[in-house]
């Protein structure tokens, strides 16, 4: 969302009415002016005197509770969600790879690197429903090796890609870009994987296209639930 301090962009963020959001390149200064009721956000870039970090905001009645987080696993967030219709459990994603910043995930590749390690934490730690979801860095278009390998650890797990349920395709294929390059490369990386909360509620998943997105090279993922 580059920072999310233009009002152009804060105007068309409050044009969703959303109930919860996970905002990657998200700058702290700038939460109060999309006016949460509850607020959580981390970065993993303290050098910078003003850096953006990842954001999980709630909305109309919705709260957030933070759980126990491995401050080593940049940039992942756990959070327990209560709004007035559903309590889950929320792993809110802004993933780096084997190039995280610093803590014992920096420069790990393989099975042990930071999103097999996080993915087997978390699923493993949540009780009941739950929501992972935020911008993965890979997908059906890039990186599909490592895309089709999470789906199943997460459909292992209980929980499936709902982009795919919602377009009934198969886990390698995509109708939809969330991310422009500089380059003008279009691909699909920012994923919501539900449990059956999610898959029995979705009424709709939507995804803008991404050269209409504001003043941000990654489209908004819209899930909407009965």
């Amino acid at each position: 969302m580059n920072g999310m301090g233009r009002p152009e962009q804060i105007d068309m963020f409050k044009s969703f009415d959303a109930d919860l959001a996970i905002l990657p390149e998200l700058k702290q200064k700038n939460i109060d002016a999309l006016c949460p009721t509850d607020a959580v956000w981390i970065t993993n870039n303290h050098t910078n005197k003003i850096p953006k970090g990842l954001g999980v905001l709630s909305f109309n009645q919705t709260r957030l509770t933070e759980l126990e987080r491995d401050e080593d696993m940049e940039i992942y967030i756990p959070l327990a969600v209560q709004s007035p219709k559903y309590a889950f459990d929320l792993l809110a994603v802004w993933n780096f790879y084997f190039e995280c910043k610093q803590g014992r995930f920096k420069g790990v590749k393989g099975e042990n690197c930071l999103e097999w390690s996080a993915i087997r934490k978390y699923t493993s730690e949540f009780d009941g429903e739950c929501l992972f979801g935020g911008d993965w860095n890979f997908g059906p278009t890039f990186s599909q090796s490592a895309f089709l390998n999470m789906c199943q650890m997460f459909e292992d797990a209980g929980s499936h890609s709902l982009y795919h349920i919602a377009n009934n395709l198969d886990w390698p294929h995509s109708n939809h870009m969330t991310f422009k390059s500089p380059s003008k490369s279009y691909h699909h990386l920012d994923h919501f994987f539900g449990s059956e909360l999610f898959t029995a509620n979705m009424i709709n998943y939507e995804i803008p296209p991404v050269d209409d997105a504001v003043l941000s090279d990654h489209s908004p993922v819209i899930l909407t639930l009965k």
